[in-house]
Order: C-alpha cells, then structure tokens, then sequence
C-alpha cells in the first residue's frame, strides 16, 4: 500500500508533535507479512517500507512485532520494535495516503 510514513520515534523517544510535523515523511509500498526472524527466535509480524528498486535498502528498519494501534479515515499508525545497530526500541508508524 503506497503510503507516507512519518516515524513517531527516535531510538525509542517519542518525537514531539513540532518534530513529527517537520519530518520529511517517507513515501513507500508499506507491507506486513509473518515472517521467522532471528532478532525474536520467533516468528513475527514485519512491516517494510520499499520506496525504490527492489534491491535498494529499505528507508527505515523493519518493524518487528507491528500492530495497528491506531486507525481513521485519514491514515493508520503500526507499532512495534525496530532493531537500530543491535538495540531494540520501541517504534511507530504514522501512515496516510500522500
């Protein structure tokens, strides 16, 4: 689903509404699959963002864990955790269509 995403954190520090306003939002193909992922020993829900060529880096890390917290007519919000540089921190997703 081709989306904007704004993430709502910072290596688990929720971003003020000024800073979420200035964010340059990520537009991407938002997908949540199950898939077995090493980081959890388990399988879980990811949701990725492809916003280029299928072998370019996705923009942001997965979200592991993702569940939809949050739903209107205007957008939807996933959260989760994301794995930045080994560390796990709580993370969301502000999607609306762009």
């Amino acid at each position: 689903m081709h989306m904007l995403i704004t993430p709502m954190r910072c290596k688990g520090v929720a971003l003020t509404a000024l800073e979420r306003r200035q964010y340059a939002a990520i537009k991407g193909d938002v997908s949540v699959v199950a898939q077995t992922r090493e980081e959890l020993g388990r399988s879980s829900n990811v949701a990725t963002v492809i916003s280029g060529w299928p072998k370019e880096p996705s923009p942001l890390p997965c979200l592991l864990d993702a569940t939809l917290s949050g739903m209107a007519t205007t957008g939807f919000v996933l959260s989760g955790i994301e794995y930045v540089d080994g560390c796990a921190y709580a993370q969301s997703w502000w999607c609306r269509q762009g």
